[in-house]
C-alpha cells in the first residue's frame, strides 16, 4: 500500500488533515489523519543536501 492511500479506507492522501508537520534533516515528515480516523506519517525526503549559503553540502571545500 503506498502512503499516497489510507491503509483502512484506501482514501488519497489528498483528502486526509495534517496534524503536524516536521523538517528535519530526513525530509519534511507528516502526520496525517484520515477522515475514517485512521493516522499516518507521511516523509518527504529531500533530493539534495544544502549547506549554509545555498551551496550543496558535497561542493564545501574542507579547508574552509
Amino acid at each position: 500500500m503506498s502512503s499516497e492511500q489510507c491503509t483502512s479506507c484506501h482514501r488519497s492522501v489528498a483528502i486526509a488533515g495534517v496534524e503536524s508537520s516536521h523538517v528535519t534533516s530526513e525530509g519534511l515528515v507528516r502526520y496525517l489523519r484520515c477522515p475514517c480516523g485512521r493516522r499516518w506519517v507521511d516523509v518527504a525526503r529531500f533530493l539534495t543536501i544544502v549547506g549554509v549559503g545555498g551551496a550543496h553540502w558535497g561542493d564545501a571545500d574542507p579547508g574552509e
